[in-house]
């Protein structure tokens, strides 16, 4: 399957790996000495990770020990091992099918029950932080912004909101270091107790760089057309049945790799233009994809998104599967985000089953490619193929329902002649 279209760019190059052995063999490799400076939101300390930005943070805002922390359930798993980390329990909040990020309606009711609350920007669509703020007021709130880099509500940025917020940059997100992430601090105490804790980690080796320059490249080029299509996949779904979900990206507190600070500091200066260009890919779809309204997700009042992701929000979970199904047969990868988060909830977290929004979003998100990188040759296939996808699923369901009715009513039960009798699978 050589033109197989990955769902995410992992865009980590060769000439990447060359610029990063070398910047490996002549940097200083301290890893904590340069902010990050991000656009609208300003100097920013550099972690190791996302998952390891949130841990900083909620020891910064000094939550106790077993403190309860809002989470939205419909996130990715790494937030909630991130927060059991940090030594705190989650309290999940429902989301808004507008956007699939926190409901301000749900923290309102649970806000009371919480001492801390972690919004999470989800596929570069923005939470409507006001609207949290208010629901729970006097409660310090983190912006979980490592999907929403250069996302905007009512012209500020996401992580210019939050007492703290969050970044990640590893691999398939907009910068795609390898690994890497940021945090933010709104307040100069805050900054101090976050410099604090980072000082105290250990750095990286030089050959823990050189490794980790030469595992980034192998693996964006096996995420990569065509070694995507030829092995890169199977070794991927090897990777997730044989790894339980709680065991992948694991938590590692360390400063962050030298060599993925410098490749921040350089694909910070074209986010705009790889954020403009995958706006277009997703106007592009806005535009040309005939399928169901209510499974599209369009931009908020106020809001900009960096469309870092596409999601289809498919009518039912048997749908969703076969329109992944069909899309790979035409050489089109998705993913389904988060499919098992409430089953990963129940066991690992104790999710008490009161988010049903976020619960139907996990079985039923589709998301296709969307990334700077596709052609405008892939971006008319990517169309004509979920449209001509989502076709074939309309007909077979309103065939099996209108067969389903005929079937009823065409002869009275206790007078049927069977050969007479259209099945289901036979009117297809």
């Amino acid at each position: 399957m050589l033109k197989l279209i990955p769902n995410e760019l992992w865009d980590y190059s060769p000439r990447d790996m060359i610029r990063g052995l070398r910047d490996a063999m002549s940097l200083r490799l301290t890893g904590a000495e340069q902010d990050i400076n991000i656009s609208g939101v300003g100097p920013c300390l550099p972690v190791r990770s996302g998952r390891a930005a949130i841990v900083m943070a909620l020891k910064a805002l000094g939550v106790r020990q077993g403190g309860v922390v809002a989470v939205p359930l419909y996130c990715c798993p790494v937030v909630l091992k991130a927060i059991a980390y940090a030594g705190c329990r989650a309290r999940f909040i429902d989301v808004d099918p507008d956007t699939y990020c926190m409901s301000a309606v749900d923290l309102a009711d649970k806000s009371s029950q919480v001492d801390v609350v972690v919004a999470v920007h989800m596929f570069g669509n923005m939470c409507d932080v006001p609207a949290l703020r208010n629901a729970a007021p006097g409660k310090p709130l983190i912006e979980d912004c490592a999907q929403a880099l250069g996302s905007r509500l009512d012209g500020r940025v996401a992580g210019s909101f939050g007492d703290v917020a969050i970044f990640s940059f590893r691999s398939g997100k907009y910068i795609s270091s390898g690994e890497g992430g940021a945090v933010c601090c709104g307040s100069f105490d805050i900054r101090s107790r976050v410099s604090e804790l980072i000082l105290e980690l250990p750095a990286a080796t030089r050959a823990d760089e050189l490794v980790h320059v030469t595992t980034t490249c192998l693996r964006s080029t096996l995420r990569s057309k065509p070694f995507w299509g030829l092995v890169g996949t199977h070794l991927w779904s090897a990777y997730t049945k044989n790894v339980d979900s709680i065991s992948q990206a694991p938590i590692v507190l360390r400063k962050i790799y030298a060599t993925d600070l410098e490749m921040v500091m350089r694909r910070m200066a074209i986010l705009p233009m790889m954020i403009e260009k995958q706006r277009h890919n997703a106007d592009h779809y806005l535009r040309n994809l005939i399928i169901n309204p209510g499974m599209i997700c369009r931009e908020t009042p106020g809001a900009f998104f960096n469309r870092l992701q596409f999601p289809l929000l498919v009518p039912t979970p048997a749908e969703c599967v076969r329109l992944a199904d069909l899309l790979r047969q035409d050489q089109i990868t998705t993913a389904r985000p988060y499919k098992d988060i409430t089953r990963i909830a129940i066991e690992h977290y104790g999710y008490s089953g009161d988010c049903p929004q976020a619960e139907r979003i996990a079985k039923t998100v589709l998301v296709i490619p969307c990334h700077y990188a596709l052609r405008a040759a892939d971006l008319e296939r990517i169309t004509i193929s979920v449209n001509r996808a989502w076709s074939k699923i309309c007909f077979y369901s309103q065939g099996r329902r209108a067969s389903s009715v005929g079937t009823i009513n065409m002869v009275p039960p206790r007078t049927r002649d069977h050969d007479s009798v259209t099945h289901p699978h036979h009117s297809l």
